[in-house]
């Protein structure tokens, strides 16, 4: 088996989808990882049109995370550049619910803390001077 790369695949059937790929020669198949098909999306943006993408599942009916694709069902394939390669990394986080990037620290976002006693009498001074 030869090292794994990051890969988007076109497939004869149409579907694109990026995965984590490997070549295994004795078979002359491609074993995927985490294969998530790419969807292209337009939105408007006043008189001007912004194309990309969205990964969504590849299988829907599994909970596996490895394929075997032949050779021969393959149109091209090729590395992914190493922007679209995080964009699909923490694609696969946010799913997992593991994106780090969404999540705030509650420690540093607790705000000001006082009794209830301390926080009614704080609130009452204000409403009684406006």
């Amino acid at each position: 088996m030869e090292e794994e790369f990051y890969a988007s695949i076109k497939l004869m059937s149409g579907e694109e989808i990026v995965a984590k790929v490997s070549y295994d020669a004795d078979e002359d198949v491609l074993i995927i990882e985490n294969p998530r098909l790419v969807n292209t999306v337009e939105m408007k943006r006043g008189r001007s049109a912004v194309k990309g993408f969205t990964f969504e599942t590849w299988i829907a009916a599994t909970y596996d995370e490895m394929f075997v694709i032949k050779k021969d069902h393959i149109i091209t394939i090729t590395e992914l550049d190493s922007k679209i390669q995080k964009f699909y990394e923490r694609a696969l986080l946010k799913e997992n619910g593991n994106d780090a990037s969404t999540k705030v620290d509650v420690k540093n976002q607790k705000g000001y803390l006082a009794s209830i006693k301390e926080a009614r009498k704080s609130l009452e001074d204000i409403f009684n001077k406006s």
